[in-house]
This record gives structure tokens, sequence and C-alpha cells, in this order.
């Protein structure tokens, strides 16, 4: 009887180890793999999410995504600026924003159909005041952006101004999740 009870804890204690070997190997796997990665962007027109007249601009976010910690602050500061000058903001990607990130506060959009393959976040879609597709692509072609190195700074100038943009389609290597709805 002793030595069935010693056997059953040297299992237990066997699998219990087995069980953190593989958490460790997962974790490590995810937050270690490269996630700069070539893609390319292309996205049918599809109409905006609110209706034209305005400048939109739509954050697709993947909530959890090591690449949005490079991001986020370029974010809230692109957003509370251009907001400022009558562009609206909407999200997509992730269903549900961690309370407190750079998104929660803003209303979710849907992945359109036509973009079932869009390459990852965090990037994002920008439509002009007309409600043409002007720019879709990532924020920047590294795993951190400012208003310096940003895509998203001269397309919104130009088209504040009044002047037409058309990137829809790129290729680019950039820091993307895959996106998980």
């Amino acid at each position: 009887m002793f030595f069935w009870r010693r056997g059953l804890l040297v299992m237990l204690a066997v699998v219990w180890a087995a069980g953190l070997a593989w958490a460790w190997w997962w974790f490590d796997g995810y937050h270690n793999r490269t996630f700069e990665r070539p893609a390319h962007f292309a996205a049918a027109q599809v109409s905006p999410p609110f209706a034209p007249g305005r400048i939109q601009v739509m954050h697709v976010w993947q909530a959890g995504c090591p690449c949005n910690a490079g991001h986020e602050a370029y974010i809230a500061d692109m957003t509370r600026r251009f907001s400022a000058r009558g562009v609206r903001f909407v999200r997509s990607g992730s269903r549900e924003a961690p309370a407190g990130s750079v998104v929660a506060g803003l209303p979710y959009w849907p992945m359109p159909e036509g973009w079932a393959d869009w390459p990852g976040g965090p990037a994002l879609a920008i439509w002009d005041a007309q409600g043409q597709l002007a720019y879709v692509g990532p924020y920047s072609d590294g795993a951190s952006c400012n208003s310096d190195s940003s895509f998203v700074e001269p397309v919104l100038r130009a088209l504040l101004q009044g002047r037409s943009v058309n990137i829809t389609q790129q290729d680019t290597v950039a820091c993307l999740c895959p996106l998980q709805e």
C-alpha cells in the first residue's frame, strides 16, 4: 500500500512537471518568435464605418499582441490630435479591447468580409471624406512607431489638405500578429 501511494505521488509530480515544461515552452515560443514579417496589404473598396463627410480611420487591433506595445503611445497621441481636427476613429480586429488599452474607448466595427485575408494587427485603414479608401497597411515598418516613422501622418495631413491618396496595396515588413476575432 505504501509503494502504491508513493508511485501515485511520483506520477503526479511527473505530470505536474511536464505541464509546467509545456506551459513554459508555449509562453516562451509565443513571446520570443519574430513578429516582424513581410506582409502584403491589399484591400478592396468597402464602405467606411460612418457616413461619408469626414476622414475615417479604422485601427485594426489584436488583443494580446506583443507588437501593440511599440505603437500604443503613438496611437493615443495620433488619435487625440486628429480627433481634434475632425477625423473619426473606430477599432476592428479583436472584439474585446482590454480595459485601459488605447483603443478601448473607440466604437467597434467588424472587419469587412472582403478583407478576410487581412495580414494582421496592429494596422489600419483610412477613408477620405468622400468615403473612398485611401490607405491600408501598418503604422510603420518596425516594431514601434512615432510621428517621425509613421506612414499614417503624411496620409492624414494630405487628406486634411484635400489632396487625394491611394495606397490600398503595398508590400511591407511590419510587426504584425494574426487576427483572431
